[in-house]
């Protein structure tokens, strides 16, 4: 019983059940014998949203903090555990969805069977691109978040693409992925937000709760901690990774204590996006054998 967790700017169906060739992992999931169960956490895709995300975002600060999102987490996996009568689920988490993933298991670590943590921000205090000289840092209070950021932001097509295009080490992109699969994301990811066709061009509205703990997290103020997980963990990214960097996995195994097995992988030539690039069946049999065959 496998429970995907989103990230902090798309939601479950474009990034774990992408409608366009073989690039679903749920289905891939499935194939091996697995229940599959994904969500969209409060204000994210097909669940609903509060009134501060049909506001202008300046009008609020950030929605859907982290302590918000594992309530959502834990509704679902409550769910799951009634629903099939069982005690415990393993859980599955990408970028923001592998940082709740993990603060929620430290605190419900005995409904949880196994725990996947895939490109993880953790603890490292000195991360650029999310702390100190990015632009959720407050310029002229540098310790502090950037709250003129508002509610809430925009996920265009072209803001994804530069993002992953800069990720990728080469010129040539498409050494590293097909490039229809960046296309068939996008149109996926646009239609999970209702409102997405009246901006020019279309975009998402995307909650930055993430944004605001991920600062604190970045700048030395951590949201948990996991020496509070008891059960097995895996900490796995792709290489060229820049929202989970090589010191937040290392931080994350030294604190893994009590964590029965704990293991970290690093897939080469890969990026934040290595499920949708080349390597990502390989990829995905590291997560399928650490689920399958650890204790």
């Amino acid at each position: 019983m496998v429970l995907f967790i989103h990230g902090a700017t798309f939601s479950s169906t474009p990034d774990f059940d992408l409608n366009y060739q073989d690039y679903s992992w749920a289905d891939w999931m499935v194939a091996k014998g697995y229940i599959v169960y994904m969500f969209d956490k409060r204000n994210y895709g097909f669940s609903t949203r509060e009134k501060a995300m049909d506001q202008p975002a300046a009008s609020n600060r950030p929605v859907t903090r982290s302590y918000l999102a594992i309530r959502d987490i834990g509704a679902v996996v409550d769910h799951i555990r009634k629903k099939h009568n069982i005690a415990k689920v393993t859980l599955i988490g990408w970028s923001w969805g592998a940082t709740t993933a993990g603060f929620y298991t430290s605190l419900n670590t005995e409904k949880v069977r196994k725990l996947v943590l895939y490109a993880p921000a953790y603890a490292y205090a000195a991360h650029t691109n999310l702390g100190a000289g990015s632009g959720s840092q407050d310029k002229r209070r540098p310790t502090e978040f950037n709250y003129a950021l508002g509610a809430y932001r925009f996920g265009s097509k072209a803001g994804n693409d530069g993002r992953w295009d800069g990720e990728i080490p080469v010129a040539d992109k498409s050494s590293f992925r097909d490039e229809g699969v960046r296309d068939a994301f996008a149109l996926e990811a646009l239609k999970t937000d209702p409102t997405s066709e009246s901006r020019n061009p279309p975009s998402l509205r995307a909650p930055n709760g993430v944004l605001e703990d991920s600062f604190m997290q970045a700048t030395g103020r951590r949201i948990w901690n996991a020496s509070s997980i008891y059960v097995p963990t895996l900490v796995i990214a792709g290489e060229f990774d820049t929202w989970s960097f090589p010191e937040d996995r290392d931080l994350l195994m030294r604190d893994l204590t009590n964590a029965p097995v704990k293991k970290q992988v690093v897939i080469k030539n890969g990026t934040h996006f290595v499920l949708f690039e080349k390597p990502r069946f390989q990829f995905f049999e590291e997560i399928l054998g650490f689920i399958k065959n650890t204790p």
